[in-house]
């Protein structure tokens, strides 16, 4: 049991990080288009692999119920997108914001961090639901969501500030507090995650904009 929790952790490391560098380095963040295929194409395709591990939470949903909620934050997102491109100053960085997308406010940002963001929720998904079958316990989980997104999160520092990357890292930390809860005991839970993980960049994305 032990060799299948350390598997599903390091395939859910493995995927989670190579997807990211595709898109980041051999895509490009500028080729924003490319990176909304090739989400279009992994997020369907590990759906379909992994449907006997889904079909339990998903079916609890209703698809009037998906479409309202994921709309919602879509709606959201674009509101406060439009409110940072046409209300507020592009500040000057006292750091290079290169890579760093919510802070560009770029294309990538706009229409392809949504997709990123469901594709990022989906291995999620697929972890917890992998470690609860592990009989690994709710309490077990979240820890190491907390330590494995904490240590992720925090080379925001590096790549920004002191201030966006604690920040940063601080509500992927809360984040995972609630992510594992959500999946496991709310029902619709893990769609409540995509729109609180869209709504930390949307948050954090307005406070860099309006605090620079």
């Amino acid at each position: 049991m032990k060799n299948k929790i350390i598997k599903a952790i390091v395939l859910f490391a493995i995927t989670f990080g190579s997807t990211s560098l595709i898109m980041t380095q051999v895509i490009t963040m500028n080729r924003y288009i490319l990176n909304i295929l090739f989400l279009s194409i992994v997020s369907p395709c590990l759906i379909i692999y992994f449907k006997k591990t889904l079909i339990n939470l998903i079916s609890k949903t209703r698809k009037s119920e998906f479409i309202f909620l994921i709309g919602i934050s879509l709606i959201i997102h674009l509101i406060s997108s439009y409110f940072i491109l046409n209300y507020l100053n592009q500040p000057i960085w006292p750091f290079d914001s290169r890579g760093t997308s919510f802070l560009l406010m770029n294309n990538f940002y706009l229409w392809a961090k949504p997709f990123d963001v469901f594709l990022q929720q989906l291995l999620i998904i697929l972890l917890v639901t992998k470690l609860h079958q592990y009989k690994l316990t709710l309490k077990q989980i979240t820890m190491l969501f907390v330590l494995g997104f904490g240590v992720i999160h925090i080379f925001q520092i590096f790549k920004t500030d002191i201030i966006i990357g604690l920040a940063f890292t601080l509500g992927a930390i809360i984040s995972s507090l609630v992510y594992p809860y959500m999946i496991l005991k709310v029902r619709n839970g893990y769609i409540y995650n995509f729109m609180i993980h869209m709504g930390i960049y949307n948050i954090v994305a307005l406070l860099s904009w309006m605090l620079y």
